[in-house]
């Protein structure tokens, strides 16, 4: 029995029906880890998101950057009380951790996966 995984995806440069159709392709959640789900474009605000994908969206600010708005250095939130949640939703399929940042090498969203990766293997 294979083990679910955890992917990281940013929405820049991606359409909101395109994310939603690799969502469903992939029978994902899509874990919302902006520490704030807003944004300047309004289809990538947390509503906008809930009603595109329904159930298969979550925000998570345990796996923010706290230091998002500030310029320091990448820190997450609040991470081990995300665990419990990420590992049961990874029991019905795999997890997509969104922000909004194109380059996943300096976004906060990989260092949320390496976490989770560490702590739930």
């Amino acid at each position: 029995m294979s083990q679910p995984t955890i992917y990281t995806m940013g929405y820049a440069g991606w359409a909101p029906e395109a994310l939603r159709d690799y969502v469903l392709a992939l029978a994902a959640t899509l874990v919302d880890v902006r520490i704030a789900p807003t944004s300047k474009s309004p289809q990538w605000r947390r509503d906008a998101l809930r009603t595109l994908l329904g159930e298969r969206y979550r925000h998570m600010a345990a796996l923010g950057n706290r230091n998002a708005f500030t310029g320091g250095p990448a820190e997450l939130n609040d991470p081990g009380s995300a665990v419990a949640p990420i590992a049961a939703l990874l029991t019905r399929g795999p997890v997509i951790l969104l922000c909004g940042c194109a380059d996943p090498m300096h976004c906060h969203r990989s260092l949320a996966a390496d976490y989770l990766a560490e702590r739930l293997n």
